[in-house]
C-alpha cells in the first residue's frame, strides 16, 4: 500500500459535507517556496506517478520522483515544486488530484501569508512523514494565509520572591515570556483541513513562522474563532510561544529554510529571493 504524507503541504482527499458551499480561499505559493512532495510506499508493487497540471493550459508535467528506501520494505517517493511560472495548479498522484493552489510573486498577496516551515530531529518519532533522508534534513514549506496581530499579544512570568521579616520583596530568580496567537485565515476564511495540518505541523521539533521559531503553548490547538457565512470556511486561532534559541543547529536550521539552491536565499525582511 502506499499514502501521501500528511506532512505534504497540499490537499488531496475532498471534503464529504455537502451541507454548505466550500471555501472560497484558494491557497498560494511563491515561486520560491519549495513544496515537498511525498508519497511513502510499504510493500507496493505499483508504479507511483506523478503529475503537475496548470489548471488555465491544461499543460501536464510529470514528477521525476527521488526515491529513498527507509528499510526493506518501506520506500519514500519525493519531490520538491519550486519555480512554477505563475498560475493556478494541481498535483495529480496516481489519479489522486490536489486542492487547486496558485503560485504568484505578487507581494501584495503574499504579504497577508506567513511561511510556515517544519521538520523533525529525526525520523524515529512519526512514520507517516520523512524528514531526514540520506542523512540531510529536509524542511517543508507551507504558506498560510494569516499572521500575527498585536491584540493577541499575551505575556508571563516564572518567578520566585523573597520576603524577608521586614516585608521587603526581593526577586531570587525570573524570566519572562511571550505568548502570541496565529490567526490563520483572512477575510474569506480557510478549509478546515488547514487547522488539521497546523496542529500536525506544531508536533514537529523545529518549526518557523517566516523564520521565527515558535513551539505551541502547553498543550493549546487551533480553535475556531470565526465562521464564515454559509461556507464551510473559517478562521482559527492558535496561541504559540517564541522560542529564543542561539546555539549551532539553530544556525544550520536557519540557512537550511532559507536556501533555495547553492547561490540563492530567500531574504529575512521578505518572500522573496535575494542572491
Amino acid at each position: 500500500m502506499y499514502r501521501i504524507s500528511p506532512f505534504t503541504p497540499l490537499f488531496f482527499n475532498m471534503s464529504s459535507d455537502t451541507s454548505s458551499y466550500p471555501s472560497r480561499y484558494v491557497q498560494i505559493f511563491s515561486p520560491s517556496d519549495q513544496i515537498m512532495v511525498q508519497v511513502i510506499a510499504q510493500y507496493e508493487s505499483r508504479k507511483i506517478t506523478g503529475k503537475i497540471i496548470n489548471v488555465n493550459t491544461g499543460t501536464e508535467t510529470d514528477i521525476n520522483w527521488s526515491v529513498w528506501s527507509l528499510n526493506s520494505h518501506d520506500t519514500v517517493y519525493y519531490y520538491v515544486i519550486t519555480s512554477l511560472p505563475e498560475g493556478y495548479y494541481v498535483v495529480d498522484i496516481n489519479g489522486i488530484e490536489s486542492d487547486v493552489f496558485r503560485i504568484t510573486s505578487d507581494e501584495s498577496v503574499l504579504k497577508n501569508t506567513t511561511l510556515i516551515q517544519y521538520s523533525m530531529k529525526d525520523n524515529k518519532s512519526r512514520q507517516d512523514g520523512v524528514f531526514w533522508i540520506s542523512d540531510n534534513q529536509f524542511f517543508f514549506d507551507w504558506r498560510a494565509p494569516g499572521g500575527f496581530m498585536d491584540d493577541d499579544w499575551s505575556f508571563g512570568v516564572s518567578n520566585e520572591q523573597y520576603t524577608d521579616s521586614d516585608y521587603n520583596v526581593s526577586e531570587i530568580y525570573s524570566r519572562e515570556f511571550t505568548y502570541k496567537s496565529f490567526t490563520l485565515g483572512n477575510s474569506l476564511g480557510c478549509p478546515i483541513w488547514y487547522a488539521d495540518l497546523l496542529n500536525r505541523i506544531l508536533s514537529c521539533t523545529y518549526v518557523y513562522f517566516d523564520g521565527e521559531r515558535y513551539i505551541r503553548m502547553e498543550s493549546s490547538v487551533p480553535e475556531v474563532n470565526k465562521v464564515i457565512d454559509s461556507r464551510r470556511s473559517y478562521v482559527f486561532k492558535q496561541a504559540l510561544t517564541f522560542v529564543d534559541v542561539v546555539d549551532n543547529s539553530e544556525s544550520d536550521n536557519i540557512m537550511k529554510i532559507r536556501r533555495v539552491d547553492d547561490s540563492t536565499f530567500r531574504k529575512v525582511s521578505n518572500r522573496l529571493l535575494t542572491v
